[in-house]
């Protein structure tokens, strides 16, 4: 039995909104974690590196302050390391290696401008009108004057960081000059958590929070998160049919119901799949369904996929299900479906976890994360 699909040389197509995304919506939760483990392995590799050279590559304590000489080498190993970390997690997306050098180089900005200011500051804060009006200030407010400071010249500096990234991944998104200030964001949220754990001192509750954790970890969330939200340059998937229920339906967007309708499909394709197992590559195809659970239509992804459809159920269901589905308007939940060699079955859904979800609960686990640590170097003091 030969496929009834021909396909087509390949064209450039719409596609649903959800598969527009750098990264696949359906990996969002596995690439976040992925990515904020690989920055903080970085900065844990930095700390290794540099010892007492480097406390944070964002908010740098005094002991950073040894000049530019010293700010550029903390930011060249901050900016090689974590970004070759990075990278590690980002390459399945985008392969190319330029990242690596692009962070290196935000890094090196970010220290030294951020080294030079501080040199600045230092000038400034010895003459005699600001030594007089800092005299007139509470010791309190000379600590919230002087973090403050430290905060703002940070996140001013991490946009250098966001420059270098951003001149690297216009080449493969659109819709992205946003990118500028996330790495400033992220010196904003480490800042605003820090400060909340020293008000949560002052009213009786204790929570500390271990800086380099908390940094890193928001650094890598931040940065996962925005990486999740960027659309692709140009999407090259192209879909044979061009009369395709797949092309024309409106999307299913309640997330809930999309999983529902994932565990239907996946009970059926496995009752169905019950013939011995003849494919002898991994076979993907692009599954629509109703909101009722029917299949209205599918489309083959990969080459293999297109030779080998008759070893699959999905032509025999989607003939059934026919009469169920009402038209070319009904919304459709749209699957990548995969059948192994093995005879197993993947299914993922194109609409993934909502990016707020995934962001709540990072952010949750690198408040947790740092809590725990500074627990830990309490308990060992």
């Amino acid at each position: 039995m030969r496929s009834r699909f021909r396909f087509h040389s390949p064209t450039l197509a719409p596609v649903p909104t959800s598969q527009q995304f750098l990264i696949p919506p359906f990996e969002r939760f596995r690439f976040t974690l992925g990515f904020i483990l690989a920055t903080g392995l970085g900065w844990f590799c930095i700390w290794l590196v540099l010892r007492s050279s480097v406390q944070d590559p964002l908010m740098p304590a005094q002991a950073i302050q040894r000049g530019l000489g010293s700010a550029l080498v903390t930011g060249l190993v901050s900016g090689l390391v974590v970004s070759a970390m990075q990278w590690w997690v980002l390459r399945r997306y985008l392969a190319d290696w330029l990242w690596i050098l692009t962070g290196a180089t935000g890094y090196v900005l970010l220290t030294v401008s951020l080294e030079a200011s501080w040199g600045w500051i230092g000038v400034l804060t010895t003459a005699p009108p600001v030594v007089d009006f800092f005299e007139t200030l509470s010791p309190a407010w000379v600590v919230v004057a002087s973090g403050g400071l430290r905060v703002l010249l940070a996140t001013v500096c991490a946009f250098w960081l966001g420059l270098t990234q951003w001149l690297f991944l216009r080449r493969y998104t659109r819709s992205n000059l946003w990118w500028l200030g996330v790495p400033a964001i992220a010196v904003l949220l480490s800042s605003s958590f820090a400060v909340l754990s020293v008000l949560l001192l002052s009213a009786g509750v204790r929570l500390p929070l271990e800086t380099n954790v908390l940094a890193a970890g928001i650094l890598g969330t931040t940065q996962a998160i925005s990486l999740c939200a960027l659309k692709k340059q140009s999407v090259n998937l192209a879909l044979p049919d061009h009369n395709s229920l797949l092309r024309a339906a409106p999307e299913i967007l309640d997330y809930d119901l999309v999983q529902s309708l994932a565990r239907q499909l996946q009970f059926r394709l496995n009752n169905a799949w019950t013939t011995e197992h003849l494919n002898v590559d991994s076979l993907i195809y692009l599954v629509g369904v109703t909101q009722t659970g029917a299949i209205a239509a599918f489309c083959p992804i990969n080459y293999p996929a297109i030779e080998q459809l008759h070893e699959i159920p999905l032509p025999a269901l989607t003939q059934a299900d026919e009469p169920k589905h009402r038209g070319q308007t009904e919304p459709l939940a749209r699957f990548e479906v995969t059948f192994l060699p093995s005879g197993s079955l993947q299914i993922h859904a194109w609409r993934g976890v909502p990016l707020f979800s995934v962001a709540v609960s990072m952010l949750t686990l690198v408040l947790t994360s740092s809590a725990i640590v500074a627990f830990s170097i309490g308990l060992t003091r």
